[in-house]
């Protein structure tokens, strides 16, 4: 922000981000004779079902989620770890310090004028946050395209955007840790052809909040004796 605020992330900003970098977008669709939004992906040569109008779905599943199968082809996402990234980390310092904006201006002992009360954050923790991205169809050929597809977004590593809660766009970098096959054969009709894309990303989390603070407007000086005696404040 212009006036040297920064946001607050947290874990559904990841999750969205990474959605909306490969480019899923919010769709209305009938379900159960009731409309709702969720999100899909439009993929060159794979056409999804006639309910998302030919998009292929995107489901995101909490990790204890049991899988539905649902739509075919579909790409669901799983978030597998949250882990904290002490590499990262950076004990001491602030994110930003700023007028708060109930602040009214003072003069302090030495003559300058400035805020009654300040606000200030501290930095994010640093975690590495663990996807996996599931990629089913019935056909090889449409599994093997949304692989391709997922592969220009992050390969070897790549980059999710989002933008935080003070209207700023955020950055970070996301690494391809593995790529599996996610092959279930039970019979021909009823079998499905795909692969897992695990990714981690090195993200962030705000777990508190800015907090205002009273300005300081004169130092404090002491000049009671120092004291001879071992043990007491001053010696």
């Amino acid at each position: 922000m212009a006036d040297g605020r920064t946001g607050t992330v947290f874990i559904e900003d990841f999750d969205t981000g990474l959605v909306t970098t490969f480019g899923a977008v919010l769709k209305t669709i009938t379900l159960d004779d009731e409309e709702v939004q969720d999100y899909a992906v439009q993929i060159p040569g794979v056409t999804g079902p006639d309910q998302y109008d030919g998009l292929i779905p995107v489901i995101f599943q909490e990790p204890e989620d049991v899988f539905q199968e649902g739509f075919l082809p579909h790409i669901s996402i799983s978030r597998s770890a949250i882990t904290p990234a002490m590499n990262r980390w950076h004990p001491v310092g602030k994110a930003y310090q700023v007028a708060a904006s109930v602040a009214q201006q003072v003069v302090a002992q030495n003559g300058s004028v400035g805020p009654s009360l300040n606000e200030l954050k501290g930095y994010a923790l640093p975690f590495d946050i663990t996807y996996d991205i599931h990629m089913r169809s019935r056909l090889r050929g449409q599994a093997n395209l949304m692989l391709k597809y997922m592969g220009r977004y992050i390969w070897a590593y790549g980059n999710i955007f989002f933008t935080d809660n003070e209207g700023d766009e955020r950055g970070y970098v996301a690494y391809l840790e593995s790529i599996d096959n996610l092959d279930e054969v039970v019979e021909f009709s009823d079998r499905t052809i795909g692969f897992t894309m695990s990714i981690r990303v090195e993200g962030e989390l705000d777990f508190s909040d800015p907090i205002v603070v009273p300005t300081m407007r004169a130092a404090g000086i002491s000049l009671a004796p120092r004291s001879e005696e071992p043990g007491i404040l001053g010696g």
